[in-house]
């Protein structure tokens, strides 16, 4: 009977209540926040487990076997940890990550050349993060968890800026009112009021 993988507070066994994550991208992807969350999350989790000189394998991360918990990504897997699976863990998140941002599976092995990929719908700066994590050379990839994981940034929510360039925009036309405004004629002027003729007194 297979059991859970422990390694850190993201880890836990999966039962009937939850969603894995295969099952919420079959109604689309997720944002790149959300996407970039969940696999920070997991490299925190593999990050752990390396420290300890064991992997979980690449068929052991894959949108099947991460369930979402409260927002928090869950693995759960039938195979045990092992040194040999090290390597293919990073590309497998790597994978779990392209996936959940473009909604398609990586479509290529592990010896294929990530460029010749389709990367439609996914960021720049998060391809290249990727291509690097899915490079065919094991050598080229990234050296650790840790450094994949610094190399994900979460987007903040950006407001929107709308509001802020109708203001500007208004003051713009404030200012070049008032300073076209004499110029041009357009503005009126009160004429100053004319004091009362002086009248002469009339001598009696």
């Amino acid at each position: 009977m297979p059991g859970p993988l422990s390694c850190s507070r993201f880890w836990a066994a999966m039962n009937a209540t939850r969603e894995t994550l295969a099952a919420r991208l079959r109604s689309g992807p997720l944002s790149v926040r959300e996407a970039t969350q969940l696999c920070r999350a997991l490299l925190s989790a593999i990050e752990t487990a390396h420290a300890r000189g064991t992997g979980f394998g690449g068929g052991a991360i894959t949108p099947s076997t991460i369930v979402l918990e409260a927002g928090r990504p869950v693995l759960v897997s039938g195979s045990q940890p092992s040194a040999t699976a090290l390597a293919s863990d990073l590309f497998a998140v790597a994978t779990v990550l392209y996936e959940s941002v473009s909604g398609r599976p990586w479509p290529m092995g592990a010896g294929a050349d990530p460029a010749s990929a389709d990367w439609s719908g996914i960021p720049r700066r998060l391809r290249r993060v990727l291509q690097r994590a899915l490079s065919p050379a094991p050598g080229r990839r990234w050296r650790d968890a840790a450094a994949f994981q610094r190399a994900l940034w979460v987007p903040r929510p950006q407001d929107p800026i709308w509001p802020a360039l109708v203001v500007i925009l208004l003051a713009a036309v404030i200012i070049a009112a008032v300073a076209l405004c004499k110029p041009l004629g357009l503005c009126w002027e009160r004429q100053p009021s004319q004091p009362p003729p002086t009248q002469t007194p009339q001598a009696h």
